[in-house]
């Protein structure tokens, strides 16, 4: 839990201030309250809380002055400026006191939440540092080239030396599982994965990330990561080879449609099966190998019947279909006319 300490001369502003947080499920507890910048410091002096919340305005000691202070009392503090003044001098001396975060009064709940929760966000990295060995780029790089166990012996590495660094604290834990989860979901994107599932992995995986409470539970919650996201990957990567082989095939149909050629033929050009051929040809062109074929044939065809003065039967042989009268019947069945209608009409 993060302790918070509010700063504000008015205690009904304090006791708002409270009440919206306590509400918010933010891993935090109520330190101390202080009606002014003087005890404002006395209360970091003793109790040295994580965040302080504070009103620019109070008598005495400010905000502005306070926050200073309290940086040099302890960098790591971080500190949400509260005022109803919008001056921007104000923000600016908030911002050169280092605060973190300077909002106007009245501040609606959400805004409040928000603001806290990024600066526990911050607070979590702070308490993460990691060293070399916590680098996350050799992970990220098993992730791109889809190799699990590897990937997971990566994880054990970095999960060891997490272990080693304190008791993680739930919040430690998430701050670590989000930045894992970051770095995965945009290997996997950048490998080629599903943009649209990945969201969807990634919804899913936050969701469940919110309630890890062990080392054991973030293991356990990043391998199931780290198997969604490259399972996805590998699927792409079929999925690449898939139409990789399709478009082959296609291209073999352009560059023979004229010649003797089937689906065996086609298929054992590009070393499938027929079966397979037929398979993954009808799933990504939406139409069957001989209804494919026909239409590339058709296309040929009107463009002879337009530009050339080749005959029908011509025409037919140089187009691949096996007579006159078959491609009589199949011109007329996919355009309703016969090629000799097509013709008049587009001289």
């Amino acid at each position: 839990m993060y302790k918070i300490l509010l700063v504000d001369d008015e205690e009904l502003e304090r006791k708002i201030l409270w009440f919206t947080l306590q509400n918010s499920g933010l891993p935090i507890t109520l330190l101390a309250e202080a009606a002014s910048g003087r005890e404002a410091l006395e209360k970091v002096r003793e109790t040295r809380p994580d965040l302080i919340i504070m009103d620019i305005k109070m008598p005495g000691i400010d905000g502005i002055e306070a926050t200073r202070q309290i940086k040099d009392l302890n960098p790591a503090t971080e500190v949400l400026i509260l005022t109803a003044y919008g001056k921007f001098s104000y923000s600016q001396q908030a911002i050169k006191a280092q605060a973190t975060d300077y909002l106007l009064k009245p501040i609606q709940p959400q805004q409040l939440i928000a603001a806290v929760s990024q600066a526990l966000d911050r607070l979590s990295r702070k308490r993460f540092q990691p060293g070399p060995s916590m680098d996350l780029t050799k992970l990220e790089e098993q992730v791109k080239t889809g190799n699990l166990i590897e990937s997971k012996r990566q994880l054990d590495l970095l999960l060891e030396h997490l272990a080693d660094t304190s008791s993680p604290l739930p919040s430690l834990l998430n701050s670590f599982g989000l930045r894992l989860m970051v770095i995965v979901v945009q290997a996997a994107l950048s490998a080629g994965a599903d943009p649209t599932k990945l969201t969807a992995i990634e919804n899913e995986m936050a969701q469940n990330l919110t309630h890890l409470a062990s080392l054991d539970g973030l293991k356990s919650w990043g391998e199931n990561l780290l198997e969604k996201c490259i399972g996805l990957w590998a699927a792409s990567q079929q999925t690449s080879q898939v139409q990789i082989m399709v478009r082959k095939a296609m291209d073999y149909i352009e560059l023979n449609f004229a010649n003797n050629i089937s689906l065996n033929t086609v298929a054992s050009h590009i070393h499938l099966s027929p079966a397979y051929l037929s398979r993954i040809f009808n799933e990504k062109t939406g139409v069957g190998f001989t209804e494919y074929l026909s239409e590339v044939r058709l296309k040929k065809a009107k463009q002879l019947l337009r530009m050339s003065t080749d005959t029908i039967d011509q025409i037919a042989a140089a187009t691949g279909f096996s007579s006159s009268s078959y491609f009589s019947a199949i011109f007329k069945k996919h355009e309703g006319i016969t090629p000799s209608e097509f013709r008049a009409n587009n001289r």
